[in-house]
């Protein structure tokens, strides 16, 4: 992928300058800028927390020719970040379960006709795991000559009912502004929000795929609707060769009799996936607030996962004229066992 990251001058930021988890070689330095808005350092947060950091990164330029050539940010979820079914009894389960890894973005920064960038500030927005475990992030800049500098956090989350047969969370989605690009991805059965650069790229990646792969819903630009990624380009522009439609998740939704207080009384798995039936639709073109809806996720062929993910959307918030925050839905979902 392609992307010039808000390119400023060596001056632009003169204070706040801090460092966590760093590891740099050769001429080339990258910060977190500091302020009581950014996370900067390692912290507990709430389940879907919405978070946010400041990178700088500049490469040192002094007495020769240099710039700045990659930067990536990668999340490492301890354990895997989607929930799972403890056996009954509790002493049964074995906790050897491995760490998930994401790539949250990987960027060429601009070359060929644009002169490479000497230095560049990157504001990313992101939510926190849903389950209870740590997500360390880490963010990378590379030079022309592969020197690097690399700075991390780590966020906890504590949950007291990890041992409910049912998962549940908040998901929060800032309004966008109106273009194709701003485009959200989501996994449903972790909670993860991705923005448009971490799923699609030309070429395709290897950890493009993977995320593809577990995208359960593409909230379009306004907020308002929602499409299953197999159906997406009758909806958006989602090219075949950037998406290939054998990595596309199939979900289909169902709207439902049930309100707020029903949502809540659905507290397992058999009356989760019951919500569930016929073929259920794709598209849903206009959310209402207070609407419940069921829905089933299904794999791609040959993709990583088991069977079928059934849960509930409960739309608590949608755009309008008094709400600018976005959109906000429920979540409450089946588990399965790892």
């Amino acid at each position: 992928m392609r992307l010039l990251l808000g390119v400023l001058g060596a001056g632009v930021v003169a204070a706040g300058l801090a460092g966590c988890g760093a590891k740099a070689t050769g001429p080339l330095a990258l910060y977190f800028v500091g302020s009581t808005r950014f996370t900067t350092g390692n912290r507990t947060v709430g389940p879907a927390d919405t978070l946010a950091t400041n990178i700088y990164a500049f490469a040192d330029t002094t007495g020769r020719a240099n710039y700045l050539s990659r930067f990536t940010v990668t999340v490492r979820y301890s354990p895997r970040r989607a929930p799972f079914a403890y056996p009954n009894p509790i002493n049964l389960f074995i906790n050897n379960l491995p760490a998930d890894s994401v790539t949250f973005m990987d960027s060429t920064l601009a070359g060929g006709r644009r002169p490479r960038p000497g230095d560049f500030l990157y504001t990313p927005v992101f939510g926190a795991r849903t389950t209870s475990g740590t997500e360390r992030w880490t963010f990378t800049a590379r030079d022309q000559n592969n020197n690097f500098s690399s700075r991390s956090f780590t966020l906890a989350v504590r949950r007291s009912d990890s041992t409910a047969v049912f998962h549940n969370y908040t998901l929060n989605l800032r309004v966008p502004a109106n273009t194709v690009a701003a485009r959200r991805f989501i996994d449903l059965k972790s909670g993860l929000a991705l923005p448009a650069y971490s799923v699609l790229s030309t070429p395709i990646s290897p950890a493009n795929i993977e995320l593809q792969q577990l995208t359960d819903l593409i909230v379009l630009p306004d907020g308002l609707r929602l499409v299953s990624p197999d159906s997406a380009s009758l909806y958006t522009t989602l090219d075949a060769t950037r998406w290939l439609p054998g990595n596309r998740r199939r979900t289909r939704f169902r709207l439902t009799t049930l309100g707020l207080a029903g949502f809540t009384s659905q507290q397992d798995t058999v009356a989760i996936r019951n919500q569930f039936t016929g073929t259920g639709r794709a598209y849903l073109p206009a959310l209402a607030i207070n609407q419940v809806y069921a829905f089933r996720a299904t794999n791609p062929a040959g993709a990583k996962g088991r069977g079928s993910v059934y849960g509930l959307l409960l739309v608590e918030k949608v755009p309008n004229g008094t709400n600018t925050t976005g959109l906000q839905l429920q979540v409450r979902l089946a588990k399965q066992p790892r």
